[in-house]
């Protein structure tokens, strides 16, 4: 057992602290002296206290001042009044009653101040005697702060660690020779390791493939620089596209990385997708435009630009009322904000149709659809809009037409009526009369023949020739009525030649005739196509007399055997056709009807000086 002399002075010897006294003073002052020093002195705190009892014998002002316990308050404490808790009971008599070698090894405990505080200490024992008895000098050091440090950088370590674990990232840091140092979850499942085969191993050497990559390109720029580097790069040996940010430190390097594969592969389908949808919209005949919420055009095709006759740098930005007539925009104001309102995705504009407005200022008649889309959060409109203007046309002009073929058709029934009375007139009235006066000069022949000097039967015979020829040129009139003999006997020409004279006779205020060049006399065409060229010269030539007042007529033939043109040419007040006045003459129609039945064409327009031309032309397919 060490008495107090040597422990202070062994303690002495650890604190550093030199006693000055001199040769001569007594062993005893010298000793107190120290004492006094090393013990009352000492800024580590204390204290000497009875093996047995535990009550504390001694303290320094240290002790004092760190458990906030006066000296006389201190004394009569033991050392189970310091202790913190009940926990630490057991384990400090068990630590009594351990070999004293084992008493010089710092322990850590819990004391508590005398407000409640609770202290971490370190505590070293040394047996020494006391006043004659066995007792224990204890030094002590708090270490709360210290330890309490230590806990925090625990806990720090601990956050830090649980925060890169859990992270949707995954991290590895290398230190200054690109060796692993940690490696997350997330890193091991990417980088298709676990953290024991990486940490400690060169990154090189664990992955060649990456030597040479954009990877070490990068990570080593970062460390000499000493800057950030952030880059996507493809990794063939995993097949993977990442997104790297590494971050260089004293230490070496923290590197952050993702599988961004599945975005990539999704913008590159949507950018697959936005060349498809541009390509379309460029592409498309149908213009497709879009506006904003303040009717502001924001996109405009090219199928708009031909369609509209507008370029698109002129038009975005402008209002779409642009595009329509002046006595629709009010309207088509209340028709949008309804449609928006509505919570319909998309209906039909207008009722089928809507009225455009071209920059020329021709309109147009449109149809498509309107529908509500989201766009960056905004919620815009589409049209797509098609130009049917000429379908519209069409129809309309199918819808005269039916009603002008419906016309023509009455009209040739009340011909045919008419015809039908004439025919009946005609044979009744005329040819039937004549041939009953032939009957009668007939029986009259017959009864003279009995009496063969019976007088006056010359004068018969002569009546009876006479009749017969008159019944003769009653049928070849109605014949030719129906159909001209000369048209089908010899020709054309001489069927228009003979037409003429005849209406000359009935018109002889009118100067009619015919032209053409000697060699068209002979000139023969299909049947059905000079009966076809023959009527319309006819109803061309009975409208030029029945309604233009002209004092001449003119019908000029020419052609070959693979062409035949037909003019017929007045001077009287012309014919100035119009998109209302086209077609609707049932005249004018029925011409249309024959020529395009034989496959030709008719054109009626105003004569080289005044009045009106009809042009009747065909020619051969072959």
């Amino acid at each position: 057992m060490r008495n107090a002399s040597e422990l202070i002075a062994t303690t002495s010897a650890e604190s550093n602290i030199s006693l000055m006294t001199s040769e001569a003073e007594d062993p005893s002052r010298k000793l107190q002296f120290s004492y006094q020093l090393l013990f009352e002195k000492n800024p580590l705190a204390m204290w000497v206290y009875d093996c047995e009892t535990l009550q504390l014998l001694a303290i320094n002002e240290a002790a004092s001042k760190q458990y906030g316990y006066s000296q006389r308050e201190f004394v009569g404490l033991t050392l189970l009044d310091i202790h913190h808790a009940q926990d630490d009971v057991q384990p400090w008599r068990d630590y009594l009653c351990s070999p004293v070698n084992d008493k010089l090894v710092a322990r850590f405990w819990r004391h508590q101040r005398s407000n409640g505080d609770t202290l971490e200490v370190e505590t070293v024992v040394q047996e020494i005697e006391h006043e004659g008895k066995q007792a224990n000098l204890m030094l002590i050091r708090d270490m709360t702060e210290q330890r309490q440090m230590e806990q925090q950088q625990r806990e720090q370590a601990q956050r830090l660690t649980t925060t890169l674990e859990s992270i949707a990232d995954a991290f590895f840091t290398l230190d200054r020779d690109w060796c692993f140092t940690y490696v997350n979850a997330h890193a091991e499942e990417l980088l298709h390791c676990t953290r024991e085969e990486l940490l400690g191993r060169n990154v090189w050497d664990k992955f060649p493939e990456a030597v040479g990559s954009i990877f070490q390109i990068e990570y080593m720029r970062a460390v000499a620089q000493n800057s950030t580097a952030r880059f996507e790069a493809f990794y063939s040996p995993f097949e993977v596209w990442l997104a790297v940010d590494a971050y260089p430190s004293s230490q070496g390097l923290a590197v952050y990385f993702r599988d961004v594969s599945a975005r990539r592969l999704a913008e590159k389908s949507l950018e697959e997708e936005r060349q498809t949808l541009s390509a379309v919209l460029h592409s498309a005949t149908d213009a497709i435009l879009s506006i904003d919420e303040e009717e502001h055009i924001i996109m405009f095709n090219p199928g708009a630009e031909r369609i509209f006759g507008r370029s698109r740098a002129d038009m975005l930005g402008q209002s779409i009322d642009v595009l329509l007539p002046k006595r629709y925009r009010k309207a088509h104001i209340g028709h949008i904000r309804r449609f928006s309102g509505s919570g319909e995705a998309n209906r039909p504009m207008g009722s089928g149709l809507v009225k455009g407005l071209r920059a020329d200022g021709e309109e147009i008649d449109l149809e498509g659809a309107i529908s509500h889309v989201q766009v960056n959060q905004q919620r815009v409109m589409i049209a797509s809009l098609r130009d049917v203007t000429g379908r519209v046309r069409a129809e309309r002009d199918s819808r005269q037409s039916r009603k002008q073929l419906s016309e023509l058709t009455q009209k040739l029934m009340t011909q045919e009526k008419t015809l039908v009375r004439r025919l009946a007139q005609a044979l009744h009235d005329q040819l039937g009369q004549t041939v009953a006066a032939i009957r009668v000069v007939h029986e009259t022949l017959m009864a003279m023949k009995a009496n063969n000097n019976a007088p006056g039967r010359e004068r018969f015979e002569q009546q009876m020739s006479e009749l017969i020829h008159q019944a003769n040129r009653q049928i070849r009139q109605v014949l030719m009525e129906l159909r001209p003999p000369l048209l089908e006997e010899q020709g054309l020409a001489a069927a228009l030649d003979n037409e003429l004279r005849h209406r000359a006779l009935i018109h002889p205020q009118v100067g009619l005739s015919v032209e053409m060049k000697s060699e068209m006399s002979l000139m023969r065409w299909p049947a059905d196509l000079e009966y076809a060229a023959f009527m319309v010269m006819r109803e061309a030539v009975e409208n030029a007399l029945r309604h233009s007042g002209a004092s001449a007529v003119t019908v000029k033939l020419s052609g070959s055997a693979l062409a035949l043109k037909l003019d017929v040419s007045d001077d009287g007040v012309g014919f100035k056709p119009d998109k209302k006045s086209r077609g609707t003459h049932l005249g004018i129609l029925g011409m249309n009807e024959r020529a395009q039945a034989v496959g030709a064409s008719v054109m009626i327009g105003a004569g080289r000086a005044a009045g009106t031309r009809v042009s009747f032309n065909w020619r051969s397919p072959a």
